[in-house]
């Protein structure tokens, strides 16, 4: 069987963009911290809230973009698909 791996986020920035350059094709990758809340009512009717914290890549023109257009505490809508390195989860959007 086929596999698919696709992430949709919608959340706020918690820090401005990292843009660096890899050496060899000087292509742009950026760090992207995000923010996702998720609010409901518990049995109770009292409201809760959750905050996931996300670390989030963008490469290429996607890459420039963002850190052109989006600072702290910005909302984003990001689609990429999901890396693990080990400790984090990571969602990664290629260009």
């Amino acid at each position: 069987m086929g596999s698919y791996n696709k992430v949709l986020l919608m959340g706020n920035l918690t820090r401005d963009v990292e843009v660096r350059y890899t050496p060899n094709t000087n292509t742009a990758i950026a760090n992207i911290g995000l923010a996702v809340n998720r609010r409901w009512r518990d049995q109770s009717g009292e409201m809760k809230e959750e905050v996931t914290f996300v670390d989030c890549e963008a490469w290429g023109k996607t890459a420039e973009n963002i850190s052109k257009f989006f600072s702290k505490g910005k909302p984003i809508f990001i689609e990429g698909r999901l890396r693990l390195d080990g400790r984090h989860a990571l969602v990664q959007r290629d260009a």
